[in-house]
């Protein structure tokens, strides 16, 4: 068994078939079905069952595919770091980023950047928090840009902590408190998050905790805009974190009809800039980190200015 074997391998799995996994390693398919046969008979058995043109993985495969993933992740990660970056920034900066700030604050970042080195070039990719500390930490990513999970040796992050953030209908008589308690919220209509989503999970402990009742009647994969359009009458609300809030800005929507308060039991939202800890970073890289920190604090600044960042 040798390393083109398992990609070969862990290729056919994603794609399911010779052709289309030729295709994606720019191979042919006879190569490829030549190292598929090899890799059977080392190990004696077939990996894939052919139905209607398609292989259909054995049990077996599943296990391999597993046991695999780290050996052809550490291979990717040797080749990147054997690979020599010229000054002049023809390796892209990698970046993994969280959808909230994927779209927005890392492009207008990345303008600025290229003013200043018009040689620069990118490679940003959108992903789940979880993801982004994986891609930090197997070091395949230079910047990552996630909500904070669980501390990682091989990752270094930069913090920020901050509470979400109460959305009331303007008409509502709650309007006129400064700080909104889980009970003054009891019974209303929450538009909230799904129910895995940190935040949700939060308002169930912070109702319960308080004795109020959380009713989750719309729930959406990002509330945080959503909450725009479904907060529009007084039995109505949202929590939202303050990089939702700032989001609501620079779409333009329109927030005529809502307010914003602070909660009185504050949920906590905390992200970071990660970095790989186990790879020194390109200078090019290091100057655009630099921007990246500035821009961040930047977004904060024009959150507090409108009276609705709270620090923990």
């Amino acid at each position: 068994m040798n390393l083109w074997h398992l990609k070969v391998f862990n290729e056919i799995m994603v794609s399911g078939t010779i052709s289309q996994a030729a295709k994606n390693l720019k191979r042919t398919q006879s190569s490829i079905s030549a190292a598929l046969s090899n890799l059977e008979k080392h190990i004696g058995y077939n990996l894939f069952i052919r139905k209607k043109r398609r292989l259909h993985p054995v049990p077996e495969a599943y296990y391999l595919k597993e046991e695999s993933k780290s050996i052809l992740q550490q291979m990717r990660v040797l080749d990147q770091s054997l690979i020599k970056k010229n000054e002049t920034g023809s390796e892209p900066i990698k970046i993994a980023s969280m959808p909230l700030l994927a779209e927005i604050l890392i492009p207008s970042t990345i303008s600025k950047f290229k003013k200043k080195s018009p040689n620069s070039n990118f490679f940003v990719s959108s992903r789940q928090s979880s993801a982004v500390y994986q891609e930090i930490s197997t070091q395949t990513f230079d910047i990552g840009i996630a909500e904070l999970q669980n501390k990682n040796a091989l990752v270094n992050q930069k913090e920020y902590h901050y509470e979400c953030i109460c959305v009331l209908f303007s008409g509502d008589p709650l309007s006129k408190k400064k700080i909104i308690t889980p009970k003054d919220l009891s019974k209303k209509k929450c538009a909230s998050f799904q129910p895995n989503h940190f935040i949700t999970k939060n308002l169930i402990k912070i109702f319960e905790k308080n004795k109020a009742i959380f009713n989750p009647h719309y729930q959406f994969q990002n509330a945080g805009t959503s909450c725009v359009n479904i907060v529009d009458n007084a039995d109505t609300y949202s929590v939202i974190s303050p990089i939702s809030f700032w989001l609501i800005s620079k779409f333009n929507l329109d927030t005529s009809k809502i307010i914003f308060r602070r909660l009185s039991s504050s949920i906590p939202y905390s992200f970071g800039i990660l970095t790989p800890s186990h790879q020194p970073m390109s200078q090019i890289a290091k100057s655009f980190l630099n921007y990246l920190e500035n821009a961040i604090e930047n977004m904060l600044k024009e959150i507090n200015n409108e009276g609705v960042l709270f620090k923990i």
